[in-house]
């Protein structure tokens, strides 16, 4: 048997290698100009990259800092990946970045991972692949930004996907639905369905719906609330990882007027001042601290495609931001914009952990080697069996007056004009008014329960459920350690700052007690291992959430879409103030985040912007 097991294995890791035989260009083989320079080849600016470049008489330019994967089993197999059973290839493909201390976590730094290779983020994630309700887009757009509701971007949502429905024996064991009308049919981007589910996944949907919690018809129609089988970022016939790589730069590498520079961080933008007209007429880069640092000239936009830490951070370092900051570090100010870096937010997760009846199907079962070594078989096989699990499939999104025990009582602890208290001393005026404005439309969509305040997860089949708070109420910033740009920037997420995001996290806890009590549960057996039963006050539980509180890595919002008025970097057109031809294209736009995982939603973003440069933004009517 481990023989046949070790040719199957060196079987599909060459097929998977096969998929990354693209060759990206070397310093020396730069041009000395491009029309457009992504700087960052992640989700979103690998995704800018290729639309630009359809176009074969524009010549593009994208500079990624970390390399190319292999085809390495931790990223393309489920079973791999980073939060599953596998090991974490964390110093090859991540930035290794922290938090500074949490003060209302006791101090603790919180592991911060993001993507460091071609596909970013979408190379390490869960794979989930949602959208947001409707009234989380429809939020943005009513931040002073047109056609950025859930209406507008839903062709993009479409443009990037290509859906594939569930096989037959899913839907008849788990009654999974699914509408047409909402999913794309050619994107690069595949959507579909882990081929491999908890037999308990029924378990949580029975007891999701004796709670009252309906199943949606699709998620991805703008109706998330309820719970459901969700999608993920899974080519359907091989169950491996489809990403920033396999969709966008597998097919657009050949292209002669698209040039990927990789393993080459990006230092600043070159900004050139006429009198109150700025620009960008370059892009600094170098392949290390120590190395020689040179610069391509740009003919007509760069894009910043860093992600929600490092956009701000090249920002700053280029002398666009608050100039009381940049003073401190010896910067010149080109650009007074106090919101870069400001208004970051981010989905910290706290857990529930159970045991249950042994005999059933759980994750912990690939622990055995003997198994485990048959499911692989099995997967390259058949791409059938356990290894094409190791993901996030049974979710909840509830809204959070469906699990406080006090709405009133919450709404009134979330008022806006004393949620400014919580913000950090010294905040910008414009970015305080742009935080009032969000709070006011969180609190509207929980008063309305048009959105959802947790996300939970059952995990494992059964061992853990993990909640995500959705809107958090707590802001942080990105700020400069230094003027070294290979100095990573002071991410300070400043979890639990705000109160009430504690208070959710506890009422949370307490859902899931009801949850594991419904008749649906108790066929399991589950039984509550930690908080554990005995603690029942308040303030007990809101010390044990900050003491195991952690991140799904979802940062956004460091460069906001809003006025500038109200904290806003960039405008409705993702330019940035202040400068002519410079634009922001990732999850550091987003302006209040979505109650939804990030990827979906970036490349939705990327496409957006992508008809921009066609002539297209200003007239769609989507």
């Amino acid at each position: 048997m481990k023989s046949n097991y070790t040719t199957y294995l060196l079987t599909a890791s060459v097929s998977l290698v096969c998929l990354a035989t693209a060759r990206a260009v070397t310093q020396d083989e730069l041009s000395e100009s491009y029309d457009y320079v992504v700087v960052g080849g992640g989700t979103g600016g690998m995704a800018l990259g290729n639309r630009l470049s359809e176009d074969p008489s524009k010549t593009v330019l994208v500079i990624e800092a970390g390399p190319v994967d292999s085809g390495e089993k931790e990223i393309m197999i489920p079973r791999y990946y980073v939060g599953a059973n596998g090991p974490y290839m964390g110093e090859k493909f991540n930035w290794n970045a922290s938090t500074t201390p949490q003060e209302a976590l006791g101090g603790r730094q919180i592991v911060f991972t993001q993507g460091k290779l071609i596909g970013g983020g979408s190379a390490l994630n869960a794979m989930v692949y949602d959208r947001g309700r409707a009234s989380d887009y429809d939020s943005w757009s009513a931040l002073n930004n047109p056609g950025w509701d859930f209406n507008g971007l839903l062709p993009f949502f479409k443009k990037a996907e290509t859906f594939t429905p569930p096989p037959d024996d899913q839907v008849a064991e788990f009654g999974v639905t699914w509408n047409p009308e909402c999913h794309g049919t050619d994107g690069p981007v595949q959507s579909s369905y882990c081929r491999y589910v908890y037999p308990q996944h029924n378990n949580f949907m029975d007891a999701m719906k004796s709670l009252g919690v309906p199943q949606p018809v699709d998620q991805s129609c703008g109706d998330t609330l309820g719970a459901y089988l969700t999608t993920h970022s899974i080519h359907p016939t091989n169950q491996s990882r489809s990403f920033g790589r396999t969709a966008w730069y597998d097919p657009s590498i050949e292209r002669q007027n698209l040039h990927v520079l990789i393993d080459t961080q990006v230092t600043k933008l070159v900004t050139n001042q006429d009198g109150d007209d700025v620009t960008i007429s370059g892009v600094e880069f170098a392949s290390s601290a120590d190395a020689k640092r040179r610069t391509v000239k740009v003919s007509k936009e760069a894009i910043l495609s860093a992600g929600a830490l490092r956009s701000p951070h090249l920002l700053m370092l280029s002398g666009i931001g608050e100039k009381a900051q940049l003073d401190r570090h010896g910067i010149k100010t080109v650009v007074n914009i106090p919101g870069v870096g400001q208004n970051l937010q981010d989905h910290a997760i706290g857990s529930f952990a159970m045991s249950f009846d042994q005999s059933l199907e759980k994750a912990s079962d690939l622990e055995d080697p003997e198994f485990d070594a048959l499911q692989g078989e099995e997967y390259y096989e058949s791409r059938t069996g356990r290894w094409t699990d190791g993901l996030p499939a049974s979710l909840a999104f509830i809204p959070y007056l469906n699990f406080t025990s006090d709405p009133d009582t919450v709404l009134d602890a979330m008022n806006a004009s004393l949620a400014v208290d919580y913000l950090p001393n010294g905040t910008d005026s414009t970015v305080i008014a742009g935080y009032v404005a969000q709070v006011n439309h969180i609190i509207d969509m929980h008063r309305a329960r048009s959105t959802a305040g947790q996300e939970l997860m059952y995990l494992n089949g059964g061992q853990l459920f993990v909640t995500i708070l959705l809107h958090p109420l707590s802001r942080g910033t990105v700020k400069l350690a230094s003027a070294e740009p290979f100095d990573y920037p002071l991410v300070d997420p400043r979890y639990l700052s705000h109160p009430s995001d504690t208070k959710l996290y506890v009422d949370a806890l307490k859902y899931d007690r009801k949850i594991i009590a419904t008749d649906a549960m108790k066929k399991t057996s589950a039984k509550e291992i930690f908080p554990g039963a005995d603690v029942t006050e308040d303030d007990a539980l809101g010390a044990i959430v900050a003491g195991g509180l952690s991140t799904v890595w979802h940062p956004a919002g460091t460069c906001a879409m809003m006025p500038e008025e109200l904290g806003g970097v960039v405008d409705s057109q993702l330019k940035v103030y202040g400068v002519k031809n410079l634009r922001v294209v990732d999850a550091s736009v987003v302006p209040l985040i979505q109650a939804a995982h990030m990827q979906a939603t970036v490349y939705a973003i990327a496409e957006k912007a992508s008809y921009s440069y066609y002539g297209l933004f200003e007239i769609m009517t989507y």
